[in-house]
């Protein structure tokens, strides 16, 4: 579900073609011991780790200088609006919910799920361009702000309560 196999071939792939960068995968679950094996058998855990659960991700997000989802499926995850809330640039897959919180090339990137290649493609964007990676941070950061913020959610809660009063108040 969580597609890290693919992030780790991805991975894997653009090591080979020399770019010089480590992946971190944060979480645990029944998949360890088989991506344990995958980097033991591609070669790469000097350079591909598992880190099992992050106590403090406020602290991993800060280590890090972009995000990959590379979900399979899933809704709205709140990793993604975690790491554009602290402008970690991020590469995603075109899931659920987050076509319409990413905008590709704007503030993320959007790839085909359960694409290796386009995985490769989204992460070494973020690799060679120091200037992408801080313009799609900041408009993420802007993205949470403008949309996700406290007053926008309490905005979203209370137009929640005025339909249902007027419904009640409709049925009086």
């Amino acid at each position: 579900e969580k597609g890290f196999d693919l992030l780790i071939r991805a991975a894997d792939k653009l090591l080979a073609q020399g770019l010089d960068f480590s992946l971190w995968i944060a979480g645990d679950g029944d998949e360890r011991k088989r991506l344990d094996a995958l980097i033991r058998e591609l070669g790469r855990r000097e350079r591909i780790r598992l880190l099992g659960h992050v106590a403090v991700p406020k602290m991993f997000f800060d280590a890090l200088d972009g995000f990959v989802l590379s979900s399979l499926r899933e809704g709205l995850p709140n990793v993604v609006l975690e790491a554009m809330a602290v402008e970690v640039p991020l590469v995603a897959t075109r899931i659920a919910g987050l076509p319409s919180l990413i905008e590709s090339g704007n503030n993320g990137i959007l790839v085909e799920p359960g694409s290796v290649d386009g995985l490769a493609d989204g992460v070494r964007r973020l690799l060679v361009d120091a200037e992408l990676r801080k313009s799609l941070a900041k408009a993420a950061r802007r993205t949470i702000e403008d949309s996700y913020g406290f007053d926008q959610r309490m905005r979203k809660v209370a137009r929640i309560y005025d339909r249902v009063l007027k419904i009640n108040t409709d049925r009086e």
